[in-house]
């Protein structure tokens, strides 16, 4: 009996999802790291160590391969795969975290774009006001622009002042850079203080001033 175009779609996603999770499955076996004849084997891809290294500020090891990682979509609940070519673009060039993860299917995540695109105004405040810095951090600054970067540093959403601080780095400028040095001056190490404003303050100016080199 001939199988329709889903079927076929569908049966392919399935050997995907075994094959990767056969995969990860060898890869937490005890002191297993993939090789490189054994990651192309199991369709992994070469992680770039030093674009890795400069943009992610981590205690933990950074991988030397991504490897396919079988998820549940966040809000429909599919059975869906984050490739490893995909990982490599999200950590490489998009430059997401290392320790973030995917957690939707393609279409929730276009679903949930187009719902944020199309909500009144006021609606998500955080995106206006995140858009609203990203766009003066492009333009030389004047006193109104300072003012508003001032204002979002004291935001209680942390987010937005990482934002400000990336703003100030693309501004430059000898105060700026200054106030930049001065956040990560007051990093602090290790103990309850290391989830703190400070210490995600000092990562977001130490990663500004690294984009201006």
């Amino acid at each position: 009996m001939k199988k329709s175009n889903k079927q076929r779609r569908a049966e392919i996603k399935a050997r995907r999802l075994e094959r990767a999770a056969a995969s990860a499955a060898r890869l937490r076996l005890p002191n297993v790291r993939p090789r490189p004849a054994f990651a192309f084997a199991i369709g992994c891809e070469p992680a770039d160590r030093l674009v890795l290294r400069k943009y992610n500020n981590t205690y933990g090891l950074l991988p030397d391969f991504y490897v396919a990682r079988p998820f549940t979509c966040r809000d429909c609940g599919a059975e869906e795969l984050w490739t490893a070519k995909q990982q490599k673009w999200w950590y490489e060039v998009v430059h997401g975290h290392i320790d973030s993860r995917a957690v939707r299917c393609l279409a929730c995540r276009r679903a949930r774009r187009e719902r944020l695109f199309n909500a009144a105004p006021g609606a998500n405040l955080l995106r206006e006001q995140t858009h609203r810095l990203r766009a003066l951090g492009a333009v030389k600054p004047n006193a109104r622009a300072v003012a508003e970067v001032d204002a979002a540093l004291e935001s209680k959403w942390w987010s937005l002042r990482v934002v400000a601080i990336q703003a100030m780095g693309r501004w430059g400028g000898a105060e700026n850079l200054e106030r930049l040095n001065a956040f990560m001056a007051a990093r602090p190490e290790g103990g309850r203080r290391y989830f703190s404003w400070a210490r995600v303050a000092a990562d977001a100016a130490k990663s500004a001033l690294m984009r201006r080199e």
